[in-house]
C-alpha cells in the first residue's frame, strides 16, 4: 500500500530523502512554500576583504556550497576556496565536497551543535567565513561571537515564499507531513488555510518543532537531525 509524505522543500532537495523512503512504499509530495534566489551581497564580500585573513570557512545549509565558490571567482576571491570547512551536517558537508571544498569538521545537524564543537576546536581568537542565506538562524555565528571569535556573514542565497498561486495542489491521502524550517511551517500554514492537516506532523529539528508549536502545529522529531533519522521514523507510520 503506497503511502504519500507532504514535505515542504523544492523537488530537488528531497533526492536524498526519498531514496530512503522508496524501500518502505513512500513517496514524497513537494510543497516548496520558500522558492530559492541567489544573491550577491557586495558589502559581504568588501567586509570579508578588509578583514584579516579568516582561518575557517563555516556553511550551514547544503544550498550555500556551490554558491559560494561560484560568488569566490567573481570576487576574485579565490584562495578562501582552500580554507578548512565546517559544515553544519552530513547533507551540507556532502555539498560541500560536491563543490570542491575541504571539509575538516562536520557537526551534528545543528548549528548550536557546530558552534560547540567549534569553539572546543579553536585555541585563540579566530576569523571565520559564514557562507549562509539572508535569513539564517542566528544561533551560530551568535555563539561564536560570544566565545570571541569573528564571524563574518557572506550571503550567497536567500529563500523567498513561493506565490500560493505556483504551489502544487496538496493532493489526498496524506499520512503525514514534514515541516523543513520555521519560515516554512508558517507559510505551509497560510497555505492550507490557517489549520494543519488532519495527518501527523515532523519537524527536521528541534528549532523547527518549537516555531511549528508556538504557531499551534504539533510536530515530532526524529532521534537525530538526518535525513537518514527522519525516515527511519516515516517508515513507522
Amino acid at each position: 500500500m503506497s503511502r504519500y509524505v507532504l514535505i515542504t522543500r523544492h523537488p530537488s532537495d528531497c533526492t536524498e530523502l526519498q531514496s530512503l523512503l522508496d524501500p518502505c512504499g513512500i513517496t514524497l509530495r513537494p510543497y516548496p512554500v520558500l522558492r530559492l534566489e541567489d544573491v550577491d551581497d557586495t558589502p559581504g564580500w568588501a567586509a570579508v576583504a578588509a578583514a584579516e585573513r579568516p582561518a575557517w570557512l563555516v556553511l550551514a545549509s547544503p544550498r550555500a556550497p556551490q554558491r559560494f565558490v561560484d560568488r569566490c571567482h567573481q570576487h576574485d576571491a579565490t584562495d578562501l576556496l582552500s580554507l578548512p570547512a565546517a559544515a553544519v551536517g552530513t547533507s551540507t558537508a556532502r555539498a560541500a565536497e560536491e563543490a570542491g571544498l575541504r571539509v575538516e569538521l562536520t557537526g551534528p545537524g545543528t548549528g548550536q551543535g557546530l558552534a560547540a564543537e567549534l569553539v572546543d576546536l579553536f585555541e585563540a581568537p579566530t576569523n571565520v567565513v559564514f557562507a549562509c542565506g539572508h535569513d539564517r538562524r542566528p544561533e551560530l555565528p551568535k555563539a561564536l561571537d560570544a566565545a570571541g571569535h569573528t564571524v563574518l556573514p557572506v550571503e550567497v542565497y536567500r529563500m523567498d515564499p513561493t506565490p500560493p498561486r505556483e504551489l502544487p495542489p496538496l493532493g489526498q491521502c496524506l499520512d503525514a507531513v514534514v515541516l523543513s524550517s520555521p519560515r516554512s511551517a508558517s507559510l505551509y500554514l497560510e497555505g492550507v488555510g490557517g489549520l494543519p492537516l488532519p495527518c501527523r506532523h515532523w519537524a527536521l529539528g528541534p528549532t523547527t518543532q518549537q516555531a511549528a508549536g508556538a504557531l499551534g502545529v504539533e510536530c515530532r522529531i526524529p532521534s537525530e537531525p538526518t535525513m537518514k533519522s527522519l525516515a527511519e521514523e516515516l517508515c513507522k507510520i
